[in-house]
C-alpha cells in the first residue's frame, strides 16, 4: 500500500488525524508515509509539547500540514486567554516554519449570553492571534460545528458574520453544512474567508454517537447519503485553491478499522476530485 490505487495520490488531498482519533502520531505517520499523500492534517493533542520537532517529522516524511487542531479558548474564563493566546502563537509559528497551511479551532460557547455577546467575546479573546498568525502567513481559521457544547456558531451561514468580525477563516466542512438552505450561495458568499475545506459523508437513522447531532453520524467516505458530486461542484465554484482534507469518524470506521477505511476513502475521494477537474 504506497500509494492509491498504485498511482500518485491527487495533490490536494489530506488526511485529518482525527480519521484514526486513538492512533499515535508515530502510528498516524507511518500510514500517510505508505499511502503517499503530500498533506495531513494534525491534532495539536497527539503532538504533545514538541509541536515544532513533530511537524519536522512531518516535513522530514514529504508532507505538510494542512492544518492543526487547536485547543479552543474558554471564553467563559478571560483570565485564561493569555495563556490560550501564547499556546496558539506556539502552534502557528510552527506550521509557518515548516510550509504548513492552517490552524483551527472550535469557537467555544458561553452560558446565558446571546449571539451577538459572544461574538463580541471571542473578538476580543482572538483578536492578538489573528493579528499574529496573518503576520506568519498561516489561515488562523474556527469550525462551525453542530455540537452545541464547542460551538456557539453551528451554520456556515452565521460563520460568514462571524469571519468577517474577527478576521478568522472558516474550515468549510461539508458534513457540518450539507443540508443548509441554498448552501450554493451560502459558500459563494464564504468564498473569501474559506481557510479548509474538509470532506466526509454521513448517514441517517443509525444510533448515533454521543457527540453527533440525533439520528446523524459520521459514515466511511461513500457510503453515506451526501450528494458529494454536487457540493464538491460549489466548492470549486468557490475558487478554493487549498487541501481537501478527508475527515473519516464515527462508529463503523472504529468497526471496520483506521487504515482499511482511510485507505478505501482516499481512492473514493481522489476519483472524486479528479472526476471533478479540482
Amino acid at each position: 500500500m504506497t500509494s492509491v490505487a498504485g498511482a500518485r495520490v491527487h495533490p490536494r488531498l489530506s488526511v485529518s488525524a482525527l480519521s484514526s482519533v486513538r492512533w499515535s502520531f508515530e502510528e498516524d505517520l507511518a500510514l500517510w508515509r505508505e499511502l503517499g499523500i503530500g498533506w495531513a492534517g494534525l491534532m495539536s493533542a497527539k503532538l504533545g509539547e514538541d509541536v515544532p520537532g513533530r511537524l519536522a517529522l512531518l516535513a522530514d516524511a514529504g508532507m505538510q500540514a494542512s492544518t492543526v487542531v487547536a485547543p479552543r479558548f474558554d471564553l467563559a474564563d478571560p483570565s485564561s486567554w493569555d495563556a490560550s493566546r501564547r499556546r496558539l502563537d506556539r502552534i502557528v509559528d510552527a506550521v509557518a516554519d515548516h510550509g504548513g497551511w492552517s490552524v483551527y479551532l472550535t469557537p467555544g460557547r458561553t452560558t446565558g449570553a446571546t449571539w451577538d455577546e459572544v461574538l463580541a467575546t471571542l473578538n476580543r479573546a482572538m483578536r492578538p492571534s489573528v493579528e499574529h498568525a496573518r503576520e506568519r502567513g498561516v489561515r488562523l481559521a474556527f469550525e462551525p460545528s453542530q455540537r452545541i457544547d464547542v460551538s456557539f456558531v453551528n451554520t456556515l451561514r452565521d460563520a460568514v458574520v462571524v469571519a468577517e468580525h474577527t478576521g478568522l477563516q472558516i474550515v468549510a466542512d461539508i458534513c457540518n453544512c450539507w443540508m443548509e438552505r441554498d448552501l450554493a450561495q451560502v459558500l459563494a458568499d464564504a468564498a473569501p474567508h474559506i481557510g479548509l475545506v474538509q470532506i466526509g459523508d454521513v448517514a441517517l437513522g443509525e444510533v448515533a454517537r454521543a457527540d453527533d447531532p440525533p439520528a446523524v453520524h459520521r459514515v466511511p467516505f461513500g457510503d453515506g447519503i451526501v450528494e458529494l458530486d454536487r457540493l464538491l461542484g460549489y466548492v470549486r465554484e468557490t475558487g478554493y485553491q487549498g487541501p481537501m482534507e478527508i475527515e473519516l469518524i464515527g462508529a463503523r470506521v472504529e468497526q471496520e478499522g483506521y487504515a482499511s477505511v482511510i485507505c478505501r476513502g482516499l481512492s473514493a475521494a481522489d476519483a472524486l476530485l479528479r472526476r471533478l477537474a479540482l
